[in-house]
């Protein structure tokens, strides 16, 4: 049992952990019966009477207090007793059988509660014994009373009693507000009040802000009653007894609370406890609690736990509270000690807001907390330790006090961290205080003592380096040494206890203060003294600045070691003396230039490229520049691709004279010059040996010889490319690996590195080594004894600077060279900008080479010569000259000789002349006609239309001659400008008006400002231009008005149909204005459509106008410019009443008051709300609308037909019933017969009548009747009133719904609901019986109209027949009074279930305002939302019916279930423009009909027309037809001739060889073996005769040249001519080829008859030079022929003038047709006879080329032969490459060697790819 509550408090614990926790809440007056006390309370002195105002049928009616004893039950006088202790409630049983009461008549009476320390109070509930107070308030206290605070006040009347105070809910917790609600005098008794400090139906952002927790915090609370609820007969008697009903009593009091924690407590204890019991109930109870664990919701249902446990809960509140997060207090406002290191805060939501330990690191055990300590470490702590121990101190305890040093091995929290200084008192200061703390960053030491100047060591023991012999009595601790303190060994100057000095290794000098030679720096090093390491080629020496170690430098070096070249200065690289073969003299070789590759790596060569050299080829090279006597290795860079090697290579040195006897050249002998190489195969470059010695300042010539590439093989074919040749000194012979240990090492690693041989091989100075670069300065320094000048081109480099290794200048674009002085290869232009790209066009030109300085481009041949070409101009090659398009294939311009030149790429003729205009100047300038085309020629003259340019009335701008004419300007027809129409433009076309034919006259348009239709004739006036046929509502001469009805800009074509609102639109005052739209407007109807009533006006629906609201000035509300709102609701007029006025004009009282609001003279309606139908009186005198039942002027008295007290006020009886029945029913026939009166005055114009005394009797009974009517309670009135009831009671019948909606969550009130519905179906059911009797009544009052009509047929009749008509007026009289009486016996039943549930509404009305007004603030937002939704609803009522006024608008509607949408005022809206639109395509479907049946008429016509022109229209088709391919064929000759020509023009332009070349041919041929038989050399010549035949397309140019006769004729006499010549070409190169066949007989014995076969040389060489004379003269034929072929174009232009003119004159179509048919059977037998010519022709051109082109015919022998010798041996290769370079060199076709050598290559079997580098690399060769 002891351990019960600590399990219960641990399991309580947890709820606290990391969050806020909060103790139950319970009934803070239980156990504090002591701290509640009454300012009044009766029988405390004496015994008192008092009186009830209830029990009315009890006898008793008075009683007495005695409150001098405790209440006690069942005994007096302590059952009589009434203190205030009795609010408490202990036990159930007891609540309502004491009571605490108040002394007789006293209204300002206080209870108040004194708590002993601070709580949280939630709400208060009290339940009355007597009449709740008519008003009170509710305080509070948060300091033990000193200050109060108001919470709420209450009263049945706020505005009086507190005037001050704002009523209404409030909208914040923190808003004191006055409210009616517990203030009511029903009921007497048991009447309850609760108020809730944190109202559930505002909005809590944050549960636990300051000012919620300000408004739950209390240690006081006051509750004041300050005015009693009486009956009023105080005010009239003033004796004692009238009070003694009057007072306050109170059965019961719960102020609902918790004690006050701040977040950091479960539970409370008693104050007076402080144990650690955490429960403040008995052991045993809490065990028993858990035990019954099981059977807890059992009790909680059984015995409603919410009253019993916590409005009457037997638990005692505690004010003490037992607190977590490490705090104390009575309400844990406070940190716990040693738990200040934040500051204390309240525990919110899931933030404990824990009080945090200090830390003082086991040295303290107590702390505070110090805000400024808090600022300044960021908000992160502030607490500070009190009574640091251990020695420590600071606010963690974390320090060491003086003279004690933290022991960095142990932890801080140790009891020994903190010792005691160790510091030697002869070298420390400050009595031996030492360093406190270690820190690495601020270089602090733990427990490092101060020392004395000169003194150092930890404990501060010993002498500083440079001083000796400590002594406590020398102020600085150590004298100073005698050694130069950084020269000592160690540094420490002496020796600390001698003084005696001992210098470094590097170090010397008595006082160690000198470094030795070749060092410098004297420092703090081991070895004291750096050495000067100056660089071996840029110093003098080794020696250096003893102090700064700057070397001796040479000349343009620089930089402490030299080693730096100065600024524009470079070290030069070792193969510097560079000697291009490009730029040597060149004897039997040429120049190949490459251009850089894009990547430097890539790059295997120097300068521009190479000299290819042959056999005997000499490469002279002149060397001038050599700035150092010595001897040098000649080098050779080269790059040999058939990697065979040259064996025979010989380099001779040319001196201007002997060497100097004073050089070391002096003993060099002539012999030493001459020298000997061999180029090995696969090498890229070749050192000569040996040396030779060159002096400086001298021009040498360096010769080399290239011989025999293979000794005893001589190779007319071989070659080699000689890239440069390179003097490079030996490395035996620099000086810097001479003389010295050091030099030998950096011999060895220059050789090591292979620098020498990486510099040779031309490997990029960023790919070199680190070590050969930092070899390139010291060898350029023994080189050339000083740093070399940039001599950067300032021209062709960015800056004079260059890089300091290799000297390259950074060069402009396109710029090569070291010094960036040329352009690279593929550009010219050298300039400011670099230089530019050749941009060699490559159809037209040969290569990317161009000229350096011009960059003309190398054109090829085919007809592309550059600037001396035929056809082909600028540099680029890229251009056709002027006159020619289409590049390449350059065509002559076709401008009908109307201009010169043409468009390069389109061929469109430029500035055509002789007023011509058209791509080909085929056609007139516009305004001029004719047919300028050749063969046609009809000159362009001046379109007459009708006067001509210049005449002042010309009205076309171009024209045309008809198809059938001929030159007459009468058939020419103009293309007139708008507006105009006839041949001559001398009419004025539809719609337009004016005279064309006078002198600056002119047609224009009809000015009707868009407005009719121009396609339409006799839309306007042809004379005057007035328009006619108005369209779209216009109207006006220019159509500038809208019609009647319509409105807007007629000239935008803007005008639309009038909208005007029929309700506010004058209808007899026409249609809206015609420009503006505005609509008239009845009176104070404003608005463009009269949509809109004036301001303060309302009341559009009316039709006549809006009415004045007429609102009181004085009754309305105030603006915030201070003046009154006069603006009323539109549609109902009511106007914005302030408070306190009411009605429509806000001119009465406000609702349930009447009287004069001018005076201040309105009084409340005191109507009886049981015999009131309203609570509503009227407005004038304060009479009430009684129920049935009930009358007077306040419904408090039975009514006439009623009997007895009220308000129990019964029926008089059947007897009554039924007389009133027949009272009504005769007033209802008197209402019927009214218009009988109307029939009297028929006497009046002098008709006599036997009936006239039986209607005297009539009117005499009538009027009796209508008397007794009169007289009747049923008055019009009344039934005026049962309307107005009838409607309140829907209205109120629609508000109860709201209600029960609104309250529906309440259980009590669903009687209410339940009874509210069928007082509503009783309501709904009157009103459709209402409904019914309206509509009866109309039908009787159509009756009784009509019975006044026929009142002579009365007069004439019988009395029987009016008796009659009388009687059957009485019986439908009956039968509607019948009804009525049904109908308000159904009103009387709603009427008496309205009175019960307004009963019940106005007992619980309270409750439903408040539960209403706090809905209503909750849905609030909701309905923002809504309306902003709503808002909507306008725009698109708009956008589809029209209008947005409202949801449904009288005019235009509305979608949904308004009934319609959209109409004739309503443009604006989708669905009429729709209907608009429909009709819109009405008008235009039947316009459409209308147009359908004119074209089809016309059609019909069109038909006819076409009928009768399709015969005509058939023949000259065919003859056009006819003509076309007459004309087609002769283009087809025309481009076959052409061709022709221009394969002649090649052939006779070609190269030729020359005799010289044929003899060195026919040498090699002797030199060589030839093993082909002559038939084999025949069979591939006609293999090759083959392939090149089949390049002539010879059948598709006979088909093509079929037409013309005398085009045959003149090309049968050109191939005639050409054929003879050929022939005797033929002979002569047959002798060569004879010759040729003897030399390959003589080879074969050619040991033998080497004479024969040099004299077959000789007599090969005559014929060859016949064969060159007969070249010649048939170049001289191929001029005349040329010219002959000239003469040919101009035939074919005459053809194409033909065919423009057969074309011209196709008018006759069957006349041209047999023209056509006779020239083109004329045409095909020319064309027959044609290609046997051509044929001829061709087999005379066969025979040309394989004659003339005999030494193409030689190149296929030598073809054969390198085929036989490629199987015979390997070795042969290079031989028949160089053969087949030298036969290609002959070929006519040298612009194509590459696509020659290609198709060669593909009749070789077995050749390799080294064939096709060989045939690259002598690609360039000349024969």
């Amino acid at each position: 049992m002891e351990n019960g509550p600590t399990f219960v408090a641990s399991c309580f614990h947890d709820q606290c952990d990391q969050r806020s926790c909060y103790p139950a809440t319970g009934n803070l007056l239980i156990g504090r019966k002591h701290r509640l006390s009454a300012t009044s309370t009766c029988g405390l002195h004496t015994r008192q009477r008092y009186c009830i105002v209830s029990h009315l049928e009890e006898q008793t009616k008075c009683f007495y207090c005695d409150s001098r004893t405790e209440w006690r039950p069942y005994r007096d006088p302590h059952r009589l007793s009434h203190r205030i202790e009795n609010v408490v409630t202990e036990s159930y049983e007891d609540r309502n059988r004491n009571w605490w009461q108040s002394e007789n008549g006293v209204q300002n009476v206080s209870i108040r509660l004194d708590l002993e320390a601070e709580f949280h109070f939630t709400h208060l509930i009290m339940t009355f014994k007597s009449f709740r107070p008519a008003a009170m308030i509710i305080e509070r206290s948060a300091d033990f009373g000193k200050t109060w605070s108001t919470y709420r006040y209450f009263a049945y009347d706020c505005a009086n009693t507190f005037p001050q105070i704002p009523e209404g809910p409030p909208k914040k917790h923190t808003d004191v507000i006055c409210t009616r609600k517990y203030s009511d005098v029903a009921p007497s008794t048991g009447g309850e009040l609760v108020y809730k400090v944190i109202s559930p139906h505002i909005p809590t952002e944050n549960p636990y802000a300051d000012e919620i927790a300000n408004l739950l915090k209390i240690t006081n609370l006051r509750i004041n009653f300050t005015k009693l609820h009486t009956l009023g007969d105080d005010l009239l008697d003033y004796r004692p007894e009238i009070d003694e009903k009057y007072y306050y009593a109170v059965y019961e009091i719960v102020v609902r609370g918790s004690c006050s924690c701040y977040g950091h407590a479960h539970l409370c204890i008693s104050i007076d406890d402080n144990s650690q019991r955490p429960f403040p109930y008995r052991a045993d109870m809490v065990v028993l609690l858990i035990l019954l664990g099981v059977f807890f919701y059992i009790f909680l249902v059984g015995f409603n736990i919410y009253n019993y446990f916590f409005k009457y809960s037997f638990f005692h509140v505690h004010g003490r509270c037992k607190c977590t997060h490490n705090t104390k207090g009575l309400n844990c406002e406070q940190c716990m000690d040693f738990f200040n290191d934040l500051p204390w805060r309240p525990a919110l939501g899931d933030d404990s807001n824990e009080c945090k330990r200090c830390e003082c690191n086991g040295h303290a055990v107590r702390c505070h907390f110090d805000r400024a300590v808090y600022q300044a470490s960021g908000f992160v702590s502030g607490g500070v330790c009190d009574d640091c121990m251990h020695n420590t101190q600071g606010k963690n305890c974390e320090q060491c006090k003086p003279f004690f040093y933290r022991n960095p091995q142990r932890p801080l929290n140790d009891s020994h961290v903190c010792l005691p200084c160790d510091c030697d008192e002869a070298g420390s200061l400050n009595s031996g205080i030492c360093e406190g703390e270690e820190d690495r960053q601020k270089d602090l030491v733990a427990g490092k003592c101060y020392c004395k100047a000169n003194v150092d060591g930890p404990r501060c023991d010993r002498c500083k380096n440079g001083f000796w012999s400590l002594n406590i009595d020398d102020p600085d601790g150590c004298k100073a040494c005698n050694c130069h303190l950084l020269g000592t060994f160690n540094n420490e100057g002496c020796n600390k206890y001698t003084g005696e000095c001992l210098c470094k290794r590097l170090v010397a000098g008595e006082s160690c203060d000198q470094c030795l030679p070749e060092h410098y720096g004297l420092n703090e090093e081991a070895d004291g003294c750096k050495p000067c390491d100056c660089d071996i080629g840029g110093s003098f020496d080794n020696n250096c600045d003893a102090i700064t170690g700057q070397c001796k430098c040479r000349a343009n070096f620089n930089g402490r070691r030299c080693d730096k070249p100065n600024n524009s200065y470079f070290c030069a690289n070792i193969d510097y003396y560079t000697y291009e073969a490009e730029s040597a003299n060149i004897t039997n070789g040429e120049v190949q230039r490459r251009i850089y590759p894009q990547n430097e790596r890539d790059r295997t060569w120097t300068g521009e490229g190479f000299a290819r050299v042959n056999e005997n080829s000499l490469l002279t090279f002149k060397v001038d520049n050599l700035a150092q006597t010595m001897y040098y290795a000649i080098i050779i860079r080269y790059e040999e691709p058939q990697h065979h090697g040259w064996e025979n290579i010989q380099l001779t040195v040319v001196r201007p004279s002997d060497p100097s006897p004073n050089s070391i050249c002096a003993s060099a002998i002539p012999s030493d010059d001459f020298l000997i190489a061999r180029l090995y195969p696969g090498g890229r470059y070749l050192e000569v040996q040996p040396t030779v010695c060159l002096e400086a300042d001298i021009l040498y010539e360096i010769r080399v010889q290239f011989g025999e590439r293979r000794t005893g093989y001589p190779d007319r074919s071989a070659s080699v490319l000689i890239d440069s040749i390179v003097l490079v000194p030996p490395v035996d012979a620099l000086s810097i690996f001479q003389g010295s240990p050091n030099a030998d090492y950096h011999k060895m690693e220059f050789e090591r590195y292979q620098c020498r041989h990486q510099a040779i091989s031309l490997i990029p100075m960023s790919a070199l080594s680190d070590v050969c670069q930092r070899y390139i300065c010291p060898v350029a320094a023994s080189v050339f004894s000083r740093g070399l000048d940039c001599a950067c081109d300032p021209t062709g480099s960015f800056s004079g600077i260059c890089e300091p290794k290799g000297g390259q200048c950074d060069c402009k674009p396109n710029v090569v060279g070291r010094r960036c002085d040329r352009c690279a290869v593929g550009t010219y232009g050298f300039g400011p900008s670099g230089c530019s790209s050749c941009d060699c066009d490559s159809v037209g030109s040969l290569n990317n080479n161009c000229d350096r300085q011009s960059g003309q481009c190398l054109c090829r041949e085919r007809g592309i010569t550059g600037r001396q070409g035929v056809s082909c101009i600028l540099s680029q090659c890229n251009q056709c000259q002027p006159g020619f398009w289409s590049f390449p294939n350059c065509r002559v311009c076709q401008c009908n000789d109307h201009a010169s030149i043409c468009d390069q790429k389109t061929g469109a003729c430029i500035e055509c002349r002789d007023l011509t205009d058209g791509h080909y100047c085929e056609r007139c300038k516009d305004g001029y006609y004719g047919d300028p085309r050749l063969g046609v020629n009809l000159p362009c003259k001046p379109c007459p239309c009708p006067g001509g340019l210049g005449s002042g009335f010309q009205h076309a701008d171009t024209c045309y001659l008809r198809p059938n004419s001929q030159s007459s300007s009468l058939d020419v027809i103009c293309n007139c400008r708008m507006g105009y129409t006839g041949d001559r433009c001398s009419i004025c076309a539809v719609n337009y008006w004016g005279n064309p034919n006078e002198l600056g006259g002119t047609c224009e348009a009809c000015d009707c400002n868009g407005n009719i239709d121009v396609t339409v004739e006799g839309s306007c006036d042809a004379e005057t231009g007035e328009c006619i046929k108005c369209l779209f509502h216009t109207e006006g001469i220019q159509c500038e008005n809208c019609i009647e009805g319509y409105f807007g800009d007629a000239k935008i074509r803007s005008c639309q149909r009038c909208v005007c609102n029929e309700l506010g639109t004058n209808a007899t005052a026409g249609a809206c204005d015609r420009v503006t739209g505005q609509c008239p407007c009845l009176p104070n109807v404003v608005g463009q459509q009269c949509e809109s009533c004036a301001a303060h006006h309302f009341n559009i629906a009316s039709g006549k106008g809006c009415e004045k609201c007429d609102c009181d000035p004085s009754g309305v509300l105030i603006r915030e410019d201070g003046t009154s709102e006069m603006q009323c609701n539109q549609i109902d007029g009511h106007c914005p009443c302030k408070p306190g006025r009411g009605g429509r004009t806000c001119s009465d009282c406000q609702d349930y008051y009447w009287g004069d609001p001018v005076v201040g003279e309105c009084r409340r309606c005191e109507c009886d709300p049981i015999g009131s139908a309203t609570q509503q009186c009227h407005r004038s005198n304060g009479t009430c609308m009684c129920l049935p039942g009930s009358g007077g002027p306040l419904c408090n008295q039975c009514a006439r037909g009623y009997t007895g007290n009220w308000p129990y006020c019964e029926a008089c009886g059947e007897c009554f019933r039924n007389w009133d029945a027949i009272i009504h029913d005769l007033k209802q026939q008197i209402i019927v017969l009214i218009g009988i009166e109307k029939a009297n005055n028929i006497e009046d114009i002098g008709v006599s009548s036997v009936y006239d005394e039986a209607f005297e009797k009539m009117e005499s009974s009538l009027l009796d009747m209508k008397t007794q009517l009169e007289s009747s309670n049923l008055t019009k009135s009344d039934i005026e009133n049962l309307q107005s009831e009838m409607e309140n009671l829907l209205n109120k019948k629609y508000f109860l719904s709201y209600v029960l909606k609104v309250s529906s969550k309440k259980e009590r009130l669903n009687d209410v609901g339940t009874r509210m519905t069928q007082a509503s179906s009783a309501v709904d059911n009157a009103a459709e019986d209402l409904k019914s009797l309206l509509i009866i009544a109309e039908q009787l009052t159509a009756k009784a109209n009509a019975l006044n009509e026929n009142a002579t047929i009365l007069r004439e009749a019988n009395v029987q027949g009016a008796y009659n008509i009388t009687k059957e007026s009485a019986e439908k009289s009956s039968e509607a009074k019948r009804m009525i009486d049904q109908a308000i016996s159904k009103i009387a039943t709603a009427e008496s279930d309205r009175r019960e549930a307004e009963s019940l509404v106005e007992n619980n009305q309270l409750d439903f305002e408040k539960q209403f007004t706090e809905n209503e603030m909750a849905l609030e937002e909701a309905n923002k939302k809504l309306t902003s939704f709503e808002s909507f609803l306008t725009g698109l009522n708009k956008d589809v019916c029209g209008a947005e006024e409202t949801p449904c608008d009288k005019l235009c509607g509305g979608p949904g279930s308004c009934g319609h949408c959209g109409g004739r005022s309503c443009l604006d809206g989708s669905v009429s423009k729709a209907e608009q639109a429909l009709l819109f395509a009405s008008e235009a479907n039947q316009k459409l009909n209308e147009k359908q049946k004119e074209a089809e008429e016309i059609l019909k016509r069109v038909r006819i027309i076409l009928m009768e022109t399709s015969v005509t229209k058939s023949k000259a088709i065919d003859g056009h037809n006819i003509a076309e391919a007459v004309a087609k064929q002769a283009n087809q000759i025309k481009n076959a001739t052409e061709e022709i020509i221009k394969e002649m023009n090649e052939f006779l332009q070609s190269e030729r060889s020359s005799p010289e070349q044929i003899r060195t041919l026919a040498e090699e041929i002797v030199n060589l073996t030839i093993s082909l038989t002559p038939n084999q050399i025949q069979v591939l010549a006609n293999q090759i005769r083959e392939n090149l035949m089949k390049i002539n397309n010879i059948d598709s140019i006979l088909e093509e040249t079929k037409g013309n006769k005398s085009i045959a004729a003149s090309l049968q006499k050109v191939a005639e001519t050409a054929s003879n010549r050929a022939a005797e070409i033929r002979n002569t190169t047959t002798a060569v080829r004879d010759a040729l066949m003897r030399t390959t007989e003589a080879q074969d014995s050619a040991q033998l008859a080497i004479d024969d076969a040099r004299k077959q040389i000789a007599d090969a060489k005559v014929d060859l030079q016949d064969a060159r004379d007969e070249t010649k003269k048939a170049e001289e034929f191929s001029i005349t022929s040329n010219e002959s072929l000239s003469k040919l174009e101009d035939d074919m232009k005459n053809v194409r003038v033909q065919y423009l003119q057969i074309s011209e004159y196709a008018k006759n179509a069957y006349e041209a047709a047999d023209k056509a048919i006779q020239q083109a059977a004329v045409a095909e037998a020319a064309g027959e006879q044609l290609k046997k010519d051509l044929q001829s022709a061709e087999e005379l051109l066969a025979n040309r080329r394989g004659i003339s082109e005999q030494p193409q015919a030689r190149a296929e022998q030598l073809r054969q032969r390198a085929t036989h010798l490629l199987h015979m041996t390997e070795r042969h290769r290079d031989d028949i490459a160089q053969l087949t370079a030298d036969v290609d060199a002959s070929d006519v076709r040298l612009g194509e060697y590459d696509r020659t050598v290609a198709e060669l290559h593909s009749r070789i079997d077995r050749v390799t790819e080294e064939i096709h580098k060989q045939i690259e690399y002598y690609s360039t060769c000349d024969v």
